[in-house]
């Protein structure tokens, strides 16, 4: 009876050791994957701000998200904004764009923007999604044809509530 009660104990250790591992390496992976997303975001080539947006008088520098891989990757390129910067995302056409905060970095507020300029929804202060569990999509009850993402509590800090006009000044490009 001894003898059964060391293999059971050493078996019950030997699964203890593997599970620690095992979480060890998990851990070590995830810390690895953000860290390579850091780098890629830290050489960001993406930098230079022609184009720009006013609101309420402010004026904030775009970055243009017009191809399909802008469209799908949006800030997820970069560390942080500025105070006054941000991604301004350009369709075609009118329509009810959804977003996520899938391999954010930091925590922004989102701006749809109708065709007729006017601002129709506004969600604040959307934390980044951690990418094993489900990211909540964000969209408006109404048709934008403009999204502007912006650092968290922008709009809360400069009073920008819906139907704020917004001006374009747009800077077309061509090239990467």
């Amino acid at each position: 009876m001894f003898a059964f009660k060391t293999q059971r104990n050493n078996l019950f250790f030997q699964i203890t050791v593997l599970l620690g591992a095992f979480s060890i390496l998990c851990l070590a992976n995830l810390f690895n994957l953000d860290y390579d997303r850091k780098i890629f975001a830290q050489n960001d080539t993406i930098n230079k701000f022609p184009s720009s947006v006013k609101i309420k008088g402010l004026h904030i520098n775009v970055t243009l998200a017009k191809t399909p891989d802008e469209l799908t990757k949006g800030l997820s390129i970069k560390n942080s904004l500025k105070e006054h910067e941000g991604m301004l995302f350009i369709f075609d056409a009118p329509k009810k764009s959804s977003f996520w905060m899938k391999d954010m970095k930091f925590p922004i507020d989102i701006i749809w923007i109708h065709p007729n300029t006017t601002i129709v929804h506004i969600e604040k202060n959307l934390q980044p999604c951690i990418s094993f569990l489900m990211c909540a999509s964000y969209s408006p009850n109404e048709l934008s044809q403009h999204v502007l993402e912006v650092n968290a509590h922008y709009t809360t800090k400069n009073n920008i509530t819906v139907g704020d006009e917004v001006e374009f000044d747009i800077v077309n490009s061509t090239g990467s």
